[in-house]
């Protein structure tokens, strides 16, 4: 039977939860269709979602002890964007379990900062996504989301100054306006970036 959680607070594990609970949003979701394959994805993310709860120790099995290490994170995310890819793309999940697995390969390095890391990430994907928006004819929302996104890249760089502070404040109000103006994915990556940022990492 399983116990009460034991889970560490880390960045990583944060991360590593939110892209979890994201993963069995999508996977339930999946059960809606009458497409065998989302179906049958739908039950695999499932199953990785069990995987991940009992690396973090949420859910507590004396005899089945998966470990909280990077590489696992970095499997489990390719794979879950390749389901993504299969089945109707998001990458929500699978983004945010390869950052928890990138935070968990920098932990070791000092001076990084788990929050920057996230909202790089999540910046960078609203570009690519603006691009892809230029692709498809929706400049204005391409402009839009090309223009927050640098803006936030330019706050993470100390010896740029250009009068906007990277602090919680920026973060959140740059990522709502990405979430709901430009794209729910970045604009998520973004806001965790900003939980982290209120949790002093």
């Amino acid at each position: 039977m399983g116990e009460s959680s034991k889970v560490g607070i880390t960045a990583s594990r944060v991360v590593a939860l939110i892209g979890t609970l994201v993963l069995i949003k999508d996977s339930i979701n999946y059960f809606y269709t009458t497409y065998w394959l989302a179906i049958l994805l739908g039950v695999i993310g499932l199953i990785i979602a069990f995987v991940i709860f009992d690396s973090l120790e949420i859910i507590d099995f004396k005899k089945l002890k998966i470990p909280y290490i990077w590489w696992v994170l970095l499997i489990i995310g390719c794979l879950l964007i390749l389901f993504e890819y299969l089945v109707g793309p998001s990458y929500l999940a699978g983004i945010l379990i390869i950052t928890a697995a990138i935070i968990e390969i920098l932990s070791q390095n000092k001076t990084y900062v788990a929050s920057k890391i996230v909202t790089l990430i999540g910046a960078c994907w609203a570009i690519y996504e603006s691009i892809m928006f230029i692709m498809g004819g929706y400049i204005a929302i391409a402009i839009v989301g090309i223009i927050f996104a640098i803006i936030l890249l330019l706050t993470l760089f100390d010896k740029i100054d250009i009068k906007v502070p990277y602090t919680w404040w920026v973060v959140l109000i740059i990522g709502f306006v990405i979430f709901t103006w430009v794209s729910t994915v970045s604009g998520t990556i973004i806001m965790v970036g900003f939980l982290l940022i209120l949790m002093a990492f």
